[in-house]
């Protein structure tokens, strides 16, 4: 047989082998339905959504129906508009730009249109009309929701949509929502860099200050008609009442629990998977951060402190940093656990070992930018009885960012003060 014919024979027992195994692969991802229930309603579709490039694409029409909206749709222009309540979609055929309410928005994928249905992806679906998206990959089942109840410290909220004007009134939660992607449109000023934090300013252009976290602006709340307000109950449990009066309130059990905080978030705005993300990615970086850890240093006992404008210092074992340095494996100081106190004033340099530790880390704040408070900081590190502490004299005192390691309390501060303790335990 010559060269050319072998060739050729060989080509053709691939396109064969090829043609043989299609079929089956097309079995398989046929076998695969996805269902899409509305409140535990499952929904018929002319056109079965399906999953194309990675994203699942779902029958507008159909859903948008469901949920008590109209759809017209303009053969011409290739454009479909459904109107639900006083919310107007529009969605072009083949375009990843939609517009709702007349805004842009951007879209995961383009809308197609299968057999006169036009399918969009899933996601979209529940950011546009306002309802809450599960999706469920084990049952390739995709749960919309019209109304959801929050259970939190103060008792249980109902939603009937996923909010859009948002209240925020804690430093930590600020923090998440730019996480999260949701723009407040009213949030408590931060206690330094004002109006907000240096590092997430900048998602919070046009959104209203109202006033710090101890003593927020009622009024202004008010006239800012919001449909979600974010409270914490150390801060505004007094004031429940007149703010659930004012639109449904959700108040945190800790406003330094930055990973309840999270969920709680996450599961009002719909994000969800932007939670799951990132505290996977969290959960991955304190192992690897315990991994690294040099032995000498497992287990280590940690003292938080600052000085305070009084003059006096404060140790800390409670509060945003000291839960992280739990979760990676740090102790207490022993001394500062004897006092069975969270919060551990020291008013005298007689009393400096109160602050010792294997390691002491200092959030000292510049409150009014005078460097006042500085100044008592100076004075209390250049005593001789500080200098005789063992984390001194072992070089392992550090001054850190106030803002990240105390004042924020939110998921991304969480991560910039993990990015800092790898520069201190001096790990890769």
């Amino acid at each position: 047989m010559s060269i050319i014919k072998k060739r050729m024979l060989s080509v053709l027992l691939s396109l064969a082998l090829i043609l043989a195994i299609i079929p089956a692969t097309a079995a398989t991802a046929a076998a695969k339905t996805i269902t899409v229930t509305v409140d535990g309603k499952k929904l018929s579709f002319d056109v079965n959504p399906q999953t194309v490039g990675g994203r699942t694409l779902v029958p507008y029409r159909t859903i948008a129906t469901a949920l008590g909206g109209t759809v017209k749709y303009d053969e011409k222009a290739k454009k479909a508009t459904i109107v639900k309540g006083k919310q107007t979609v529009e969605l072009t055929l083949g375009s990843r730009t939609a517009k709702i309410n007349g805004v842009s928005a951007s879209l995961d994928a383009a809308p197609l249109n299968v057999k006169g249905s036009l399918l969009v992806p899933l996601r979209f679906v529940g950011e546009s009309l306002g309802v809450w998206v599960n999706w469920n990959g084990s049952t390739s089942t995709a749960a919309l929701e019209t109304k959801r109840s929050i259970k939190h410290s103060l008792g249980t909220t109902t939603l009937t949509s996923v909010p859009k004007r948002v209240v925020i009134l804690f430093n930590g939660a600020v923090d998440i929502s730019v996480l999260l992607g949701v723009k407040p449109v009213g949030a408590v000023e931060s206690y330094v860099q004002q109006p907000f934090y240096e590092y997430i300013r900048p998602s919070l252009i046009g959104t209203k200050t109202l006033g710090d976290e101890t003593q927020s602006n009622v009024e202004a709340i008010v006239g800012l008609k919001p449909d979600i307000i974010i409270a914490t109950k150390v801060r505004h449990e007094k004031i429940y009442d007149q703010l659930k009066a004012i639109a449904p309130t959700i108040v945190t059990e800790d406003l330094s629990d930055w990973q309840d905080n999270l969920q709680i978030q996450a599961k009002i705005f719909n994000k969800e998977d932007i939670a799951t993300k990132f505290v996977a990615d969290w959960k991955a970086k304190v192992a690897d951060f315990k991994k690294k850890l040099a032995p000498k240093d497992k287990g280590a006992e940690i003292s938080i402190i600052r000085i305070n404008p009084d003059g006096s210092a404060r140790a800390y074992n409670a509060g945003f940093a000291y839960k992280i340095f739990q979760e990676l494996g740090f102790k207490t100081p022993k001394a500062q656990l004897a006092t069975g106190k969270e919060f551990i004033t020291v008013s005298s340099l007689e009393q400096v070992s109160l602050l010792d530790g294997d390691y002491i880390f200092d959030f000292t704040t510049d409150w009014d930018g005078d460097g006042a408070v500085l100044q008592h900081q100076k004075k209390w590190t250049s005593s001789e009885l500080w200098k005789g502490l063992n984390a001194v004299k072992n070089k392992n005192y550090y001054k850190v960012n106030s803002v990240t390691w105390n004042l924020s309390g939110g998921a991304m501060a969480a991560k910039l003060l993990l990015d800092d303790l790898y520069f201190y335990f001096d790990l890769e």
